[in-house]
């Protein structure tokens, strides 16, 4: 089993499984970057490809036809209509904390800092 089969094993037996989130999830927690991904998160600034990418739903007006709800994360992967999730700040969390532990197994002697962006990102998110 390869690393990204392995992460969504990890997080079907989590019951976390919106497609979308935990294909852009995927790709970063098993690509280069991943603290910076973690930083992004907590900044609230989403990275946007042609097929993959985070929106945060504050990049919007309540009246714009974009707008997807308040204090929302949509995530996409995939070049169709349906290719996307939509999860409150609680779900990304859940699915964050969920790659972070993943990515720590893999990198530990990265645990310290991972734990302390994951900190940083329940404070900024408002997670109780």
């Amino acid at each position: 089993m390869n690393v990204y089969e392995e992460f969504i094993e990890i997080m079907k037996q989590k019951t976390l499984n919106k497609e979308a989130v935990i294909d852009v999830l995927n790709i970063y927690v098993n690509g280069r970057n991943f603290l910076q991904h973690l930083e992004d998160f907590k900044k609230k600034e989403g990275e946007r490809r042609e097929y993959n990418g985070v929106i945060y739903s504050d990049e919007y007006e309540q009246d714009d036809e974009e707008y997807f709800g308040q204090n929302k994360v949509l995530f996409y992967s995939g070049d169709g209509d349906n290719d996307y999730d939509i999860v409150n700040y609680d779900e990304l969390y859940q699915y964050l904390n969920a790659a972070c532990e993943f990515y720590i197994v893999k990198n530990p002697e990265k645990k310290e800092i991972i734990e302390e962006l994951l900190m940083k990102i329940k404070e900024k998110y408002n997670i109780k």
